[in-house]
């Protein structure tokens, strides 16, 4: 969110344009909703170097943490050099559909106006100013060097800005469109700055979802948690498409609660599911992980504790490309859950029993087409002898 703290100076700056250039006033007028009352704006075209960028609002929250994550310190929307990495995360956000707005502003001219502070900031439309500056660059058209704005007349508090940011950024389709971590951090937010529950989900739902907000304040201190294990700290792109396995995650964790498991045997779980993920094991894979516990599959749920206890975080590292202190761990984690499930899969067939034997028989059947290889190894034929056994015991015991 913006800082509220007034940027006097820029005020006076774009008050003495204004004066200056009755034409800056093009005598429209836009609505918003303010401290629950509609109100009506004026709409100005102003010179895009007086308004800066706000890249810390709802919409690209998790793209400007994951920036300052890789710069290493705040990014100044008004100092001109930062103001030009922030450009280019603007202008990198969906490259199909900043190419689309591009095009279509550069046809159809600015048709929807953005909406600032009475000191310049751009609470709406900071892509679109990102790419009219970009229109200026590569044209000189002096169009371009101007946005049209609807400028807030008084100073707001941060819940005030909270709500207008949310509203306006994050409605219903906005959610979709950019994605939950952007949802989530703006809850957060909205939290930091005061707001209560009810109010937020007002501001971002417009119905009754007040039981989400502490779930989904979970799911993010989960996924920053995990962005930390992977040593990954604020880089949300890491993520962007594994939200659903968070949610199995919290119904995992959940389910252990429900069943008084004590923090330890929590926290090596939630490692081992932390590696899965990273491993990109599918969420319905790792959904598996609940049933275990949920059955009481004490051996099943020893194999995923094995597997936790053997990991660590990583060590924060500055670039995606670089390995991991958990690297050298990935094949036994999967092997320990694949064990894992091999037993939730013969309880799950209980009472199935020629199912288990079609199965069996159909393994078996394919490994006589293997010559050599893994099958000749010690590990291979005690596992054999073990077969043979159970083979042994269940004919003496069933085969009349």
């Amino acid at each position: 969110m913006l800082d509220t703290n007034s940027n006097a100076e820029n005020r006076t700056r774009i008050d003495r344009y204004v004066e200056a250039n009755p034409d800056a006033k093009t005598g429209e007028l836009f609505p918003i909703s303010l401290k629950g009352s509609k109100k009506m704006l004026a709409v100005y075209k102003l010179p895009t170097v007086m308004l800066f960028y706000n890249i810390r609002n709802g919409r690209f929250a998790a793209e400007y943490e994951e920036t300052v994550r890789r710069e290493g310190g705040y990014l100044n929307p008004e100092d001109e050099d930062d103001a030009k990495k922030i450009r280019q995360i603007l202008l990198g956000l969906n490259m199909g559909e900043t190419q689309r707005t591009y095009n279509d502003l550069k046809i159809r001219g600015q048709w929807n106006c953005g909406i600032i502070t009475e000191d310049g900031y751009v609470i709406d439309g900071n892509r679109r100013k990102a790419i009219i500056s970009k229109l200026y660059e590569d044209t000189g058209q002096e169009e371009w060097k101007y946005l049209e704005v609807a400028r807030l007349d008084v100073s707001i508090t941060p819940e005030d800005l909270w709500a207008l940011e949310a509203g306006i950024q994050l409605g219903k389709d906005e959610i979709v469109r950019y994605g939950p971590i952007n949802e989530f951090l703006k809850i957060r937010e909205g939290i930091k700055a005061g707001m209560s529950k009810r109010s937020i989900v007002n501001a971002l739902y417009g119905y009754d979802k007040e039981d989400e907000i502490s779930e989904k304040m979970d799911r993010l201190a989960l996924i920053e948690q995990y962005l930390k294990f992977i040593g990954r700290p604020k880089m949300y792109s890491q993520v962007r498409q594994k939200v659903e396995h968070f949610i199995n995650l919290q119904n995992i964790i959940k389910e252990c609660d429900d069943r008084d498991y004590d923090p330890d045997r929590i926290v090596r779980i939630k490692y081992a599911t932390f590696q899965l993920i990273k491993e990109n094991v599918q969420h319905l894979e790792i959904r598996k992980i609940r049933q275990m516990v949920e059955k009481n599959l004490t051996e099943a749920t020893s194999e995923i504790e094995k597997a936790g206890a053997r990991l660590k975080p990583a060590t924060p590292q500055n670039h995606p490309d670089e390995s991991n202190d958990n690297e050298d761990e990935i094949s036994i984690t999967q092997t320990l859950f694949s064990n894992a499930t091999d037993i939730l899969d013969v309880s799950n067939t209980e009472g199935k029993e020629i199912r288990l034997l079609g199965r069996a028989e159909k393994n078996l059947r394919a490994l006589l087409d293997y010559h050599g290889g893994a099958l000749t190894t010690s590990e291979a034929s005690i596992l054999i002898k073990k077969i043979a056994e159970h083979i042994d015991s269940i004919a003496k015991k069933f085969v009349r």
